[in-house]
């Protein structure tokens, strides 16, 4: 099968409505990060095919929950993905989403110039690049609380990552982390540190990202109170002492 009817079949597996110009911004997408990745260690995986389903179709899953990505009012929203390294998730469902305003957040510059280059190479227009820490950024007045829908992919270890992505969100807003079968083991021990941080397991959603033999879900947390001031804390203490 080749690659575009990999994508075609996938997006009405999982029940995602899209349109020609959607799939070939996807296309477009995948050959500039394919072209970049040769000479750049923008992501691990190496083949074309292998970056179209464990990383687009991956990414592309969570709109077979697309009630989560909204407020029940149908309104717009404010985005940010933390780590996005590829734009992934980020980048991706902006193609998708085009009345949400989706933040792309990396600490390192070559991707975020990368990424916002991309975006005006694709004329994707509901795009913005944010470089920057983000234990730093999520004590930003800017930045903090301030976001109706988190995403984090792959970045860190979970007991790192609930401090370091947590504070983004605001109050009822929703924080989705895309997880593998590692979830139940770290739900285990990380309950107390994401009530701690202000939030609350909504649901932990199982998809099946076709053509990828890989348990994949999405852990829901609803913020349902204010992140306390001192958190996130420096980088060293999350690391060295990580929230249980």
């Amino acid at each position: 099968m080749d690659n575009d009817n990999i994508l075609i079949t996938a997006l009405k597996e999982l029940g995602i409505k899209y349109s020609p110009k959607q799939l070939n911004l996807v296309n477009e997408y995948l050959d500039q990060i394919y072209e970049y990745n040769k000479t750049s260690n923008l992501i691990g995986t190496k083949d074309k095919k292998g970056i179209r389903i464990r990383h687009i179709l991956d990414s592309i899953s969570i709109l077979k929950y697309r009630e989560y990505l909204f407020d029940g009012k149908g309104n717009a929203g404010k985005v940010i993905d933390v780590g996005t390294g590829a734009g992934l998730p980020g980048m991706i469902l902006s193609i998708f989403l085009k009345d949400k305003l989706i933040y792309l957040l990396d600490k390192k510059e070559r991707k975020i110039e990368f990424l916002s280059s991309l975006a005006g190479k694709l004329k994707i227009e509901n795009v913005r690049t944010l470089k920057g820490r983000a234990e730093e950024l999520a004590r930003e007045n800017l930045y903090r609380e301030s976001f109706d829908i988190v995403l984090a992919r792959a970045v860190a270890r979970f007991s790192i990552l609930c401090e370091l992505v947590i504070p983004f969100c605001r109050i009822n807003g929703k924080i989705i982390f895309y997880k593998s079968i590692k979830v139940f083991d770290e739900l285990k021990k990380s309950r107390e540190a994401i009530s701690r941080l202000g939030g609350r397991i909504e649901s932990l959603l199982e998809v099946k990202v076709p053509y990828l033999n890989e348990f994949r879900a999405f852990l829901i947390i609803n913020k349902y109170k204010k992140s306390p001031e001192k958190y996130p804390r420096k980088i060293n203490k999350i690391k060295n002492n990580p929230l249980r």
